[in-house]
């Protein structure tokens, strides 16, 4: 289960360094993450205010996502803005099986679970309560394609089920990771309005949308495209 962001005091961040230098003990061997397949550069107003990056893994016949979305918004000193998220998938032939987020919106904690069943998925979190949820919806993370055909998506942050609109909004040419790639956009209106990029071999490219009076912008600063086709898009 993914434990509730939580901030912690950088004078106790030291602290905790100090004593791990000082203990005698031998030091832990590193939890090392893969490296992300998928990663963006997240702008506001044109300034880089933060990072979204996606690992994908097989086990067996399942495909596990790890999600992880760090931003914050600042003048000189001062953070006016933070926003953590983190998500777990994991899917088998095409499905969504569990889902395990945790966000802190500016303070704001949230927390969402999913688990399927026979005939849906089960979703429990902490701004709306238990749900079943059709089995076949796709959440709000938007690297898989399937997303510009659905008319319902599973919001990762608060849990319900929100009902959308996607059109194809012609193609366009995207700078990914210092290439140039062939890409189509979408537009989502309802209860989210965004625009969507995809590769049109289906590699997520890009999201921009309008938040609190500026325009949000993702850039590719990462894209293992043979390891992306090979786990996820296949």
């Amino acid at each position: 289960m993914i434990s509730p962001i939580k901030y912690v005091p950088s004078f106790t961040v030291a602290c905790v360094l100090l004593f791990a230098g000082t203990s005698g003990a031998e030091p832990a061997a590193p939890d090392l993450a893969p490296e992300p397949v998928l990663s963006f550069r997240v702008e506001r107003g044109g300034e880089p205010i933060g990072t979204h990056e996606l690992r994908f893994r097989r086990e067996g016949d399942e495909l596990h996502v790890t999600i992880d979305i760090k931003l914050a918004v600042t003048f000189g000193p001062l953070t006016l803005f933070r926003y953590e998220h983190r998500n777990r998938e994991t899917w088998r032939d095409g499905r969504l099986i569990a889902l395990e987020t945790a966000t802190n919106d500016d303070g704001k904690e949230y927390w969402v679970r999913a688990k399927a069943t026979e005939t849906g998925l089960d979703v429990t979190s902490s701004a709306n309560g238990s749900f079943a949820a059709p089995a076949g919806i796709i959440p709000t993370s938007y690297w898989n394609p399937e997303t510009t055909g659905q008319t319902q998506l599973l919001d990762t942050q608060k849990g319900r089920i929100i009902d959308v609109a996607i059109a194809s909004a012609g193609d366009a040419s995207v700078d990914a990771d210092g290439r140039e790639i062939a890409a189509r956009l979408y537009d989502m209106t309802g209860d989210l309005k965004l625009r969507l990029t995809y590769s049109r071999d289906g590699e997520w490219l890009n999201v921009a949308f309008a938040a609190r009076g500026a325009e949000v912008d993702y850039a590719v600063t990462r894209l293992d495209r043979e390891t992306l086709r090979r786990l996820a898009l296949r």
